[in-house]
């Protein structure tokens, strides 16, 4: 399935000029600094933008084509998103908004209860939304997205506001659904990019700048972090040797780095 855009006016004061034709499949990295237009860019792909003229064509659907004054409104384009704020309807339990996103999808790839226990939360199924925490929150956002069975899920920064230990195990569990809906991702961690996505885009100031895998497009990201091997540990003495990989960071001597062991999440992948 192809993604095709070609956007261009303005939102404010914010000028945007973005064309991107790329197969959708696995996920897809979005990658730049803040304010640089990637949120909007999601927003008028998922349809809740409308202020940009030009053409998105996803697959055979044209979502929206100014020329032709079409425009495919959010429930008729079969994206799901997910917003760093969670939007759950506060109305409703969380068994009830999983079910009401259920209810649209045309056939059901996940049940609820897989969801929920896939995305750690079986025991809040029941509770009212309103009475979890940010981390529960995003973590119903991201089961209620896929409850819909999207064709296309636009994930912004989704897993911000997540622990450690959720966010690798949530990152493996959206990778293996990758396979079965492919994915736009908005990340600020470079390592997470690098590591999960595959092409990459790069924007800045309402431009997509470059699409490439990370072996091409790395180079242009801001390593502050990076992963490696232990090659050798000491415990007595402290004395550590790693084997960085290509996407590591440059080090100095007597520099001071922080140090995280090795993410459940990677485990198993290229």
């Amino acid at each position: 399935m192809q993604l095709e855009l070609a956007l261009k006016g303005h939102l404010g004061e914010f000028a945007f000029d973005l064309e991107l034709a790329l197969p959708m499949q696995g996920i897809v990295g979005v990658f730049g600094p803040s304010g640089v237009g990637k949120t909007s860019l999601f927003r008028a792909i998922s349809g809740l933008e409308s202020g940009l003229e030009g053409r998105i064509r996803l697959g055979d659907t044209v979502l929206q084509d100014s020329a032709e004054k079409r425009f495919a409104l959010p429930e008729q384009r079969r994206i799901g998103v997910v917003f760093q704020d969670s939007r759950l309807f506060p109305h409703l339990t969380v068994r009830q908004n999983l079910a009401l996103a259920q209810s649209q999808a045309r056939q059901p790839l996940f049940g609820i209860e897989e969801l929920a226990a896939q995305c750690q939360f079986s025991a809040l199924l029941d509770q009212p939304a309103p009475s979890l925490s940010a981390g529960q929150r995003q973590r119903v956002a991201i089961a209620r997205a896929l409850a819909a069975s999207p064709r296309l899920l636009l994930l912004d920064e989704p897993l911000a506001a997540l622990d450690l230990a959720s966010r690798q195990h949530l990152m493996g569990f959206l990778a293996r659904v990758s396979e079965r809906i492919p994915m736009l991702f908005i990340s600020h961690s470079v390592s997470e990019t690098l590591h999960l996505c595959d092409p990459i885009i790069t924007m800045s100031e309402g431009r997509i700048d470059r699409v490439g895998a990370p072996t091409e497009v790395g180079q242009y990201l801001p390593r502050r972090r990076g992963h490696g091997r232990v090659v050798r540990y000491n415990a007595e003495t402290g004395e550590l040797v790693l084997q960085l990989d290509d996407f590591a960071p440059d080090f100095e001597a007597e520099q001071t780095v922080g140090l995280v062991s090795d993410p459940a999440w990677l485990r198993g992948r290229d």
